[in-house]
């Protein structure tokens, strides 16, 4: 197995059959984070995370990297050491309802993750990362303006497909380009 894959057995899928703790490790895999930084993140208590941290750790998904004390208190950052995971190597291992609690724990985390962009939209009106942004923009719930968002909408996928023929490509870059209504 190369050396930053890592294999993974039935009983980590068990563990990672918790919303929190699928979140928890999706945050590690984009970043090295304290306790007290993932339960800000979460809007969880430092001690539910702590639990979590703690499942995590001896199931072997995650690793400590460093400790900061500051003052009294010693700060422990996470990480997941692997980038490569395959769970279908064990997925005939598991029993139907581990099964179905791993698929609704993904479930809850992405509904948790959306959820939370969209409160941030919300709050700001446009959110911006290293390589994205998001905008956001109520518009009042009437037929013509339902046509008129129809219309930017055909209007930007056309101009999206002209983009996607156009220019050579980067092997394996892309960018998702995401239109959407959403009820408010």
């Amino acid at each position: 197995m190369p050396k930053n894959e890592l294999g993974i057995s039935a009983r980590q899928i068990k563990v990672l059959s918790e919303p929190s703790r699928l979140h928890i490790l999706s945050m590690l895999f984009a970043q090295e984070m304290s306790i007290s930084g993932l339960a800000k993140a979460l809007g969880l208590s430092p001690a539910t995370v702590h639990h979590h941290v703690n499942v995590l750790l001896k199931a072997g998904l995650i690793r400590m990297t460093r400790r900061v004390v500051r003052g009294n208190v010693v700060e422990k950052y996470y990480e997941m050491p692997a980038r490569g995971i395959d769970s279908s190597v064990v997925w005939d291992e598991l029993k139907d309802p581990d099964k179905v609690a791993y698929r609704l724990a993904i479930l809850g985390m992405l509904k948790d993750v959306i959820n939370d962009a969209m409160k941030a939209l919300q709050r700001r009106g446009t959110v911006e990362w290293e390589a994205g942004r998001a905008l956001f923009y109520r518009v009042p719930w009437r037929r013509d303006a339902l046509l008129q968002v129809e219309e930017i909408f055909d209007e930007a996928r056309r101009k999206l497909e002209k983009l996607e023929a156009k220019g050579k490509r980067i092997e394996g870059e892309e960018m998702l380009v995401l239109l959407t209504t959403l009820p408010t």
